[in-house]
């Protein structure tokens, strides 16, 4: 290899190291410290959830070990196990295998939903401040940082890993429909209805393991069941059964 050469790949690695090192460094360090107090947050208010859920499983094991139901067994210890290796992994994977006893099923639907619940205003709350790291970050020009700030956001709405993928960014902002309906959902699994001409009506929303939103609503003054589905952060769709989501709502 002639000095010449040498020399060029020298420059191209360089080059590389550099350009690999810049795109580590891109992003802003706010978004680094708001995502490490978002996973904290995360992690202590659903540690008290994983913890009933691990007892539960231990006396769910002991039961079914002395009945002589060993294949069972094997399942609650197989969760058991990953809930102690990840438990936000092991909360994400939401396929239950039709050989898993129904008991198990049962609390690990439980606790699923309970793990969800907990996280929630912690989600709503990182969410929330990128929104606005994003819109300081665009006003002062800094585009290359706001850009990152957008980039975050959208892998918190597709990301696994956090329950309820989708719902992270509902909790806490007004909803509006094209017909002028709007909607306002709590942390603690409240909110408020109203129609058009402003009337308000209170409502309850629970969050199953099929990212689907199911509320409590109303229907002209009369008791009906809404099904939602948030699929971007300040869009959603919903409709009066599962299989036909065929409205529209967004922030407004």
């Amino acid at each position: 290899m002639n000095t010449r050469t040498l020399t060029t790949l020298v420059v191209l690695g360089f080059s590389v190291i550099a350009s690999f090192s810049s795109s580590l460094a891109a992003e802003p360090a706010q978004i680094g410290m708001l995502r490490k107090a978002w996973d904290q947050a995360r992690d202590r208010a659903a540690q008290p959830i994983d913890e009933s859920y691990l007892r539960e499983l231990q006396k769910l094991l002991d039961t079914l070990t002395k009945g002589g139901q060993l294949e069972d067994a094997i399942a609650v210890k197989n969760e058991s196990e990953s809930i102690v290796a990840d438990a936000n992994a092991a909360a994400s994977a939401r396929a239950v295998s039709a050989k898993q006893p129904a008991k198990l099923e049962s609390l690990r639907k439980t606790w699923v939903q309970s793990r969800d619940k907990a996280v929630q205003p912690s989600d709503a709350v990182y969410i929330r401040e990128l929104q606005k790291l994003q819109d300081t970050y665009a006003k002062a020009g800094k585009l290359e940082d706001a850009l990152a700030a957008k980039n975050e956001l959208e892998k918190v709405d597709g990301n696994p890993e956090t329950s309820s993928r989708q719902s992270k960014s509902f909790v806490g902002k007004k909803w509006a429909t094209t017909s002028g309906s709007k909607f306002t959902f709590k942390a603690d699994g409240t909110g408020t209805q109203a129609n058009a001409a402003g009337k308000e009506w209170p409502l309850k929303w629970t969050f199953g393991e099929d990212d689907m939103l199911t509320v409590d609503a109303w229907a002209d003054d009369k008791p009906t069941t809404l099904y939602f589905r948030f699929p971007k952060s300040r869009e959603g769709i919903f409709g009066s059964s599962t299989d036909k989501l065929d409205k529209q709502l967004a922030v407004k």
